[in-house]
């Protein structure tokens, strides 16, 4: 049976925007230093009505001021056959892996593969690495105290918001003593477009507060219910350079996700 997958695709990228928007949100946008981890993931998401599928595969994260990219370096399918796995890994996604790139400061999200060195990019323009020099705060001319608010002028296309933070207790997580985080992010548009994002991060009390997990669920009209967790096993605060974060000179932008990382599945054999 030949069984479309684009969907499936999109969850994916849905799901580890998700977990890097929520994540990359809790660390200053003027902090100069960044970080470089390597760690396990798992991916839980819908693929049609109520089939899900569970991916796992190792990851590498760099952060450096407000960006922070995400190397998918292999994927499996937990429960499978090492050739079922193989097959259906090799078939949905481009060999190499892909790379994920998100700036809190516009909310933009860039995906490139470099085995198809083709990119896909929520921005305008080409994504490009910031200018090494220092960069001023934009802030208007209320100053830092009435930029913190700038969120609320999205709010007049909203029919409910709600947001909430609290403490989940305190234990060690991958080896590290850590304090972990619940949070709970809803909003519905007044196009009836309901969003929830939910979940729990850990941050490491001995690494100056990086997350050492993160646990992240969501649902939304534009993308299918999807579940996300990553486990660093390790973490390191060193500044990557701007470079990283562009996709390679030379590689074509394209207009649609699925071209970048998502295939239709046909397995041989099936009908």
């Amino acid at each position: 049976m030949t069984k479309p997958t684009r969907r499936f695709s999109l969850g994916l990228a849905a799901s580890v925007a998700i977990a890097i928007g929520g994540f990359a949100y809790v660390r200053a946008a003027d902090e100069p230093s960044g970080y470089v981890g390597k760690g396990q993931l798992v991916v839980r998401t819908a693929i049609g009505g109520s089939d899900t599928v569970t991916i796992g595969g190792d990851v590498a994260m760099e952060e450096r001021g407000s960006r922070l990219r995400v190397d998918v370096l292999s994927l499996a399918i937990p429960g499978t056959s090492v050739t079922m796995s193989t097959l259906l890994a090799t078939q949905l996604f481009p060999p190499g892996g892909f790379s994920v790139v998100y700036d809190r400061t516009d909310s933009s999200f860039t995906v490139w593969s470099n085995a198809k060195q083709r990119y896909f990019t929520t921005g305008i323009a080409t994504p490009q690495p910031a200018t090494s020099g220092p960069q001023g705060a934009q802030t208007g001319s209320g100053g830092d105290l009435f930029s913190l608010f700038a969120f609320a002028k999205s709010l007049k296309n909203d029919s409910a918001f709600n947001v909430s933070l609290g403490l989940a207790g305190h234990q060690t997580v991958n080896g590290h003593p850590a304090t972990g985080l619940n949070f709970q992010y809803q909003r519905t548009t007044t196009a009836n477009d309901t969003i929830d994002v939910h979940g729990t991060l850990q941050f490491a009390d001995d690494l100056d507060g990086l997350p050492i997990e993160i646990s992240v669920a969501g649902k939304s009209r534009s993308f299918p219910e999807s579940a996300f967790r990553l486990d660093f096993s390790s973490l390191v605060k060193q500044t990557p350079p701007d470079a990283d974060f562009a996709p390679p000179p030379g590689y074509a932008r394209v207009s649609n996700l699925g071209d970048v990382i998502g295939k239709s599945l046909s397995i041989p054999g099936t009908q």
